[in-house]
């Protein structure tokens, strides 16, 4: 059965002045945007992009140990075939990544080319649903308990068994550990953005990764969007989000609207790969890049990008047989950044046309 939330169809709405809803009910945003004019008095851009995400229709899925999470998407324009398109989002953002424009937005791209594109949520994010019982969850659990159960989802509204995948960042790794830990059945085509396997930090950073990956409890919540919207007026946004192409007031709409909540055990996951060296599972034991077999697949990495250069992206490419791709700007530049998102939309749109045809194919296993 699948559940709707209330909402206009359309991706996205614009704010002028702020909406009604925000009006009535967020004084931190004013509050917030009359700070920001106090500091930066002098700059005549306007505080937000003129434009949020809207509420989306989304279908709902539930992970084996009880772990429920939604998944808004958008439908297929009428007479389209409508293959399906999961976009799964970076370590610290949300779902809105990839809605935060109506003109040239990643999902409004791929949906008018005539894909379904679903926004994969997980248990990392604040709209899921812990049970009763919940235990500390780390990257592991979102790739081989979350990721599957969406995918299940997802197939079931569809109408097709497999579909393309398209991770930024975490998002990627997550498709990576499933696919390394047979978890990712019903992906027939694999796209990454800024998706590191591999990591060499120097040996300071890599000491402070083992610390993280010790002593960092599984339970904490870091809560990051609450962060970032109180360094709003203060902070450089494209300096926080590693996007030096990014306009100030869609950087500072990013982190209003799309920045998450940062959770103990995917980071001391995450600090474990880098302390190994390579992305791997919670045991350390299984390095995710050697355990990658042949895929349809294109890995894009940006060229000024300092969490994820390319060389820390091709090794994946390398084991999957992928196409490479290497664009201009920072780590989140990809999806914010008109320009360079311009040219990350035509590379996707490109790459996905040849393998529509895989979504039909029985999933294997």
């Amino acid at each position: 059965m699948h559940t709707y939330a209330p909402g206009p169809a359309n991706l996205a709405r614009r704010v002028k002045g702020g909406s009604a809803r925000l009006r009535a009910g967020d004084w931190h945003d004013t509050a917030t945007r009359l700070a920001w004019r106090l500091v930066h008095a002098r700059s005549r851009e306007p505080f937000l992009s003129p434009v949020a995400p809207a509420d989306l229709p989304r279908l709902h899925y539930t992970a084996e140990d009880g772990w429920t999470a939604p998944v808004p998407y958008l439908p297929a324009p009428p007479g389209t075939r409508g293959e399906p398109v999961v976009l799964a989002h970076a370590l610290g953002g949300t779902w809105r990544d990839f809605a935060l424009e109506p003109v040239g937005a990643l999902a409004c791209r791929l949906r008018d080319a005539g894909h379904a594109v679903y926004l994969l949520t997980h248990r990392g994010d604040r709209e899921a649903r812990a049970p009763a019982d919940a235990q500390p969850f780390d990257l592991d659990d979102i790739a081989t308990r979350d990721v599957p159960a969406a995918l299940d989802a997802i197939a079931a509204h569809s109408g097709f068994p497999r579909m393309a995948f398209v991770g930024h960042a975490l998002g990627g790794q997550a498709a990576y550990l499933a696919l390394a830990l047979g978890a990712g059945r019903r992906i027939a085509a694999l796209a990454t953005i800024c998706s590191p396997v591999r990591f060499t930090p120097p040996a300071s950073a890599t000491r402070h990764a083992r610390l993280v990956a010790t002593l960092l409890p599984r339970r904490w919540i870091l809560p990051a969007h609450a962060v970032t919207r109180l360094m709003l007026p203060f902070a450089a946004p494209t300096r926080l989000m590693d996007a030096p192409r990014t306009e100030g007031p869609v950087a500072r709409a990013r982190l209003r609207y799309a920045s998450g909540d940062l959770h103990a055990g995917v980071l001391r996951q995450l600090s474990r790969a880098v302390a190994e060296g390579h992305l791997c599972d919670r045991t350390g034991t299984i390095d995710v890049c050697a355990a990658l077999r042949p895929l349809p697949s294109l890995v894009m990495a940006a060229a000024e990008d300092t969490r994820c250069t390319p060389e820390q992206a091709w090794p994946a490419a390398e084991r999957t047989g992928a196409e490479t791709a290497l664009v201009p700007g920072g780590h989140l530049d990809p999806l914010t950044a008109r320009s360079v998102r311009e040219e990350v939309v035509l590379r996707l749109l490109a790459f996905l046309e040849p393998h529509r045809g895989a979504c039909e194919a029985p999933s294997a296993g």
